[in-house]
Order: structure tokens, then sequence, then C-alpha cells
């Protein structure tokens, strides 16, 4: 089992979804910056404005769209008032006026703004009013550069408008689309838990079964087997025989509201620890390069041994999928009244193809925390991967085990 590395690209695009408000605003920053250093030399160079003033003024209007972020119709009113304030007085060039090219630009980027983060309303006011007070100026010295600015400023203005709203629907789009994914992938884990639960209760049927079987035979043959115990001891047994044959006839009704329709019935023994050398025999005949150290002592009570052998042939499947080739090493020991499992993989020869993530760890940590156990998955740093169980075994059970 290994991690597959995303390109680049995806992770650009996940970072970038996930910091939504900070792209925003590093963006809106860097463009005002930029705007800045241009219009004010600008601004005091070609169109004769002191210096200080266009200094004020262009700052005022590149503030307004990082005010934009958060309030549209203040940052509206302020790049409209120190848009016309700088604008009263004709140039001395015939340079466009009174929509200059760095007006233009930075009035396309406030109507861009404003309509792709707070809607229509507010992206159509940040188009109206400042089109309206600047291009009024137009109105008082009807001029050739002066029409040509008002109409390219204007139309240029329309398209970024509906630029915003095609943003704005293409992020609430996408909003409603990983909101949608979120809720799928968590009722898909919660599915794959129920599913497993399932499972395991399946497995489990089994061993509890043979235990109520043997006690409901012991307790039938008991007064055979004890002809002295007396006619009181002999109604003793004969009421725990029955009860262990009403809890049976209960465990078979569960298992089969438990199972699927036209589920079959599993036939074969449920797995042990002892198993699992024999799990690895038919891993290696299957191509995997597994190797497997345990000792010859290992073993655990029904339960225990089901979740040991499951999670260790779940990760071996994972490791073979996720990483063709590379070496395995399963470790099995028994730490006092603890089962051990190591699974680990080395790093494969060749990256393989990006798959989507399954629900096979979701399994083994469901599987593990049943029995009080836990379960951690982690890359290794050579980078391969490591699947580390310990699964405690009761005290008394681990005495017979």
């Amino acid at each position: 089992m290994t991690v597959v590395e995303r390109t680049p690209r995806r992770s650009i695009r996940a970072w970038a979804s996930a910091h939504r408000e900070t792209v925003w605003r590093a963006g809106t920053i860097a463009l005002t910056v930029v705007l800045y250093a241009i219009a004010a030399p600008l601004e005091a160079t070609l169109y004769g404005v002191p210096v200080l003033i266009a200094l004020i003024l262009t700052a005022a209007r590149c503030a307004a769209l990082v005010l934009a972020l958060r309030s549209p119709l203040a940052a509206t009113i302020v790049f409209a008032l120190s848009s016309i304030v700088v604008r009263v007085v004709p140039p001395p060039t015939d340079a466009p006026w009174p929509w200059t090219v760095t007006a233009t630009i930075e009035f396309v980027a406030l109507v861009l703004l404003v309509w792709a983060r707070h809607g229509w309303r507010a992206g159509l006011v940040a188009y109206v009013v400042p089109g309206i007070g600047i291009s009024a100026l137009a109105q008082l010295w009807i001029t050739g550069p002066t029409i040509a600015s008002y109409v390219v400023a204007l139309s240029v203005g329309a398209v970024a408008a509906g630029v915003g709203a095609l943003l704005r629907d293409r992020m609430r789009l996408g909003e409603a689309l990983t909101e949608e994914r979120r809720v799928s992938q968590s009722e898909q884990e919660r599915r794959v838990v129920v599913e497993e639960r399932q499972r395991i209760a399946r497995e489990l049927h089994d061993v509890v079964a043979h235990g109520l079987s043997l006690i409901q035979i012991q307790a039938s043959s008991a007064p055979y087997r004890v002809p002295d115990a007396g006619p009181e001891a002999a109604a003793e047994f004969a009421d725990i025989a029955r009860a262990a044959r009403g809890s049976l006839a209960e465990m078979r009704r569960l298992l089969g509201t438990l199972r699927g329709d036209g589920e079959a019935a599993e036939r074969a023994p449920q797995p042990e620890v002892t198993d699992i050398p024999g799990l690895v025999a038919e891993a290696r005949r299957a191509g995997a390069d597994v190797a497997l150290s345990m000792p010859d002592t290992a073993s655990a009570p029904a339960a225990v041994g089901i979740a040991a052998y499951r999670i260790v042939q779940e990760a071996i499947s994972n490791a073979v999928r996720h990483a063709p080739g590379a070496s395995i090493h399963v470790v099995v020991d028994q730490l006092g009244g603890v089962l051990a499992l190591d699974v680990t993989n080395d790093k494969p020869d060749t990256v393989p193809p990006a798959t989507r993530p399954g629900h096979g760890l979701i399994g083994m940590r469901e599987r593990a925390a049943l029995l009080g156990g836990s379960l951690e998955a982690s890359p290794t740093p050579d980078g391969g991967y490591r699947v580390s169980a310990r699964l405690p075994i009761p005290e008394r059970e681990a005495h017979h085990a």
C-alpha cells in the first residue's frame, strides 16, 4: 500500500479550493499594487495632476478594490468620488479622458470583483454609479477622445459584468458540488462501516453459535453423565439447555436479518491466526513478494483471530494493488495480552497510476475498534507504507489461547 502522489496542478487546485478567501485577497491586493504603481505616475505626468493629489486619489481608487471584498457599496462610492474629483479639469493633452486607461482597468476590476463576490444587485450599482458619475464629465467637453473613452469604458465594463456573473455561478456550482461530494463521501463511509459491521457479525456468529451449542449439548447430557445430581439439578440443566437452544434460534434469525437478499450462507470455517501463513503462501503463489515473521506459538481467541486474519488479508491486498512489485513484510507477534500485526511494503519501482481511494482502511479500523484495539496506517520515510494494528486479548482468554 502506498500513497499516490498528486500532480502539482491537482495540489494547487485543491489548495485554492480550500483557501478561496485567501486567493481572493491575495489576487486583489496584487492587482491593486500593480495598478497603483502604474496609475499614480501616469496621472501626474500625462494628465498634469499635482503629484500629491495623484498619489492620494489613485490610492483611494485602488483601495476601493480591496474594500470591495467586504463592503461593495462603500467601495463603489469611494471609487466614484475619487475618480470624479481628479477629472473635473480636462488634461492638457488629447489622451483618453475622463476615462483614462488606468481608470478603465480599475473600473473593470471593480465591476468584475463586486459582481462575482456579491451578486448582480451590488454589481449593477458598481457599474452604474461610476459609469454615470465619470461619464457625466464627458458631456462638458464633447470631443473624439472623450466619446471614445466613454464608449470603451462602459462596453468593457458590461463585459466584465457578464464575466463576473458567470464566475459567480461557477463558484456557487463548485461549492454545491463540493458539499454534495462531502455528503456523499460521508454517507458512503457510513455505509461501508455498517456493511463491515454486518460482515463481522456474520463471521462471529459461528464462534458464538459454537459456544452455545457446546453449552446446550453439555446441559442436555449432564443428567446422564451425572446420575446422582438429583431432580432439581436435572431441571436446572434442562432450563440451561432450553435457554441455549432459544439463543441459537434467535441468533439464526438475527443472522438472516444481517444477510442480504439472495446472499448465500458461508460454509467454510472462519479463519484464525494460525491461518495467516496459508494466506501469505497464497499471496506468494499469486506472484507477490511477501515475507512472514510469526512465532509458532502465536494464538488468539476466535474473535481476535478472525480480525487479525482479515486485517492482514486487506493490508496485503492493498499493498499489491497500490505498490505493485514492492516487497511486503508481515510481522505477527504476541506481546503479553496484545496481538501485534505489522504489514509494511517497500517503495514500488514505478509509481502506479492514480486510483480512487478505497475503504479498506475503514474496515480494518472498524475491526480493531470493535475489539478495543487500535490501527495506524501511514507512509514510511523510504516511500513505502505501513499498517500497524494492536488487538488486545482478554487476560482469561489469553491464558487459554
